[in-house]
Order: structure tokens, then C-alpha cells, then sequence
């Protein structure tokens, strides 16, 4: 059983993880994901941040039905220190809300009409 003092964001870090480098970009600043989870991700950038700050960003994906930028609201819960990448931080950030846009339509062959 929890105790009722756990906060949220150690529950959130509980989240099954799945480590993952996916192109991210905050604020027109490049970076990649770490790892992400169903409420949030680690991503690392090179623009520092606050904790607390609410930020949107959008994550490249390429699916079976083509590439999607998912545009995404979130808060800043977390910053450290990145091993292997100077000048850069990683950011814990919590997904407050997301929403899909389709970058490339597949080629849908259309019926010819019949009179």
C-alpha cells in the first residue's frame, strides 16, 4: 500500500518506461527522448529550463501509417545533468496534453465513379 505522502511525481516516475530516442523539438530547440511513459518523458536538450515551467513541444514518430508530429503541452518536473552530452540537460517533463497531426498521406487509390 502507497503511503499518501508519495507525490505525484514519484508515482509518475514509476510508469512503465520504454527507452526510446525519438526527435523532439521545445521552442524551435532540437533534442531527443530519452525514454517516455503514458504520462510523460525524458527528453535532452540543450535549452535549460525551470521546474515548474510549462512548455510545448512535438515528438517525430514514424507508424506503419506514416510519420505523425505529436504536439504536446507539458511542465517541467525535473532537470539533471546528462552524462556524455556537454552543454546539454535532461528534462523530466509531464504531459499535460497532446494532439496528433499527420505529416505525410499515403496514396489512397480512389474509385473510378460508375454512371
Amino acid at each position: 500500500m502507497e503511503s499518501s505522502n508519495t507525490s505525484q511525481v514519484e508515482q509518475q516516475s514509476r510508469s512503465a518506461r520504454t527507452v526510446t530516442q525519438l526527435p523532439v523539438s521545445i521552442n524551435e530547440e532540437p533534442g531527443v527522448t530519452r525514454d517516455i511513459s503514458a504520462s510523460g518523458m525524458f527528453i535532452v536538450q540543450g535549452r535549460h529550463q525551470e521546474i515548474g515551467s510549462h512548455i510545448e513541444f512535438t515528438v517525430d514518430l514514424d507508424t506503419p501509417m506514416g510519420k505523425i508530429k505529436l504536439r504536446c503541452e507539458g511542465e517541467v518536473v525535473r532537470i539533471e545533468k546528462v552524462s556524455g552530452h556537454e552543454g546539454e540537460v535532461g528534462l523530466g517533463i509531464r504531459i499535460l496534453k497532446q494532439f496528433g497531426q499527420r505529416l505525410i498521406l499515403e496514396h489512397v487509390p480512389v474509385k473510378p465513379e460508375t454512371a
